[in-house]
């Protein structure tokens, strides 16, 4: 009963990724971001689509935490100052991503937050772009999570899941920045080491567009030649194979 009690609850206080930029105050690639970067977390749900998809959506709770982190860390403004600009502007400003600012903010890399009276969200923040700029090399070394993930051609879900395993046994291991808030991380992949992964492990996807062919012929070939995953999708959403266990003439 009290764990129905909680499953209802968490449903009431989901909120749809379509509305997430409302209530975020803010633009949807800065939502896929935080999702990215596992600031909020994906809460699936509903009865797969026409494309196999159930709806996504984050919990309002976890929300509300993150905006109050980043309020938290700026001063309160009556109106607008010369010299501040809002996070999106700043990111454009510094040629980064949106969501670097978020972690400069949070990680404690900026003196120079403020937030915006009456205003809500991530929308309310005003930072200094010489600041962020100051600081964009010692915030984005390597590869974002999006980038290391989007060079797979794999989800985030699919990424972290290979992250969290054994990183003897995946070899895709994260690196974290560490700033002057040391209870904020901010994450990033060594080039070489996804470059490693992706020399030794490939998936249908991959297999696909290199070989021109379609996914469902990939598969077939590989069950047909009884090619055995070394990660099954039953472990990290995708089944992925050793690149030196498939013939030459698998393929062809």
């Amino acid at each position: 009963m009290k764990q129905g009690r909680e499953v209802g609850s968490r449903l009431n206080r989901m909120v749809n990724v379509i509305s997430l930029p409302d209530a975020l105050f803010c633009a949807r690639p800065l939502v896929d971001q935080l999702f990215a970067d596992r600031l909020l977390t994906s809460i699936y749900y509903g009865r797969p689509g026409a494309k196999g998809r159930t709806q996504k959506a984050a919990d309002r709770e976890e929300i509300a935490m993150l905006v109050g982190k980043l309020h938290a860390k700026a001063v309160e403004l009556s109106a607008e100052v010369d010299g501040l600009v809002p996070v999106s502007k700043a990111a454009e400003k510094a040629k980064v991503p949106g969501i670097t600012v978020v972690h400069m903010i949070l990680g404690g890399f900026l003196k120079r937050v403020f937030r915006l009276a009456g205003q809500d969200g991530v929308g309310a923040l005003r930072v200094d772009p010489a600041e962020v700029k100051q600081h964009r090399i010692s915030c984005t070394e390597g590869l974002s999570p999006m980038e290391a993930f989007a060079s797979l051609k794999i989800s985030r879900n699919i990424g972290w899941c290979l992250v969290d395993r054994c990183p003897d046994e995946v070899g895709l291991a994260v690196n974290w920045i560490i700033g002057p808030d040391e209870d904020h991380r901010i994450p990033w992949f060594d080039p070489a080491v996804v470059a490693d992964f992706k020399a030794r492990l490939t998936h249908p996807v991959r297999i696909a567009e290199r070989h021109g062919i379609q996914i469902g012929e990939v598969v077939g070939r590989l069950k047909r030649r009884r090619v055995r995953p070394e990660l099954s999708e039953s472990e990290v959403g995708e089944n992925f194979y050793r690149i030196r266990d498939l013939k030459a003439d698998l393929f062809t």
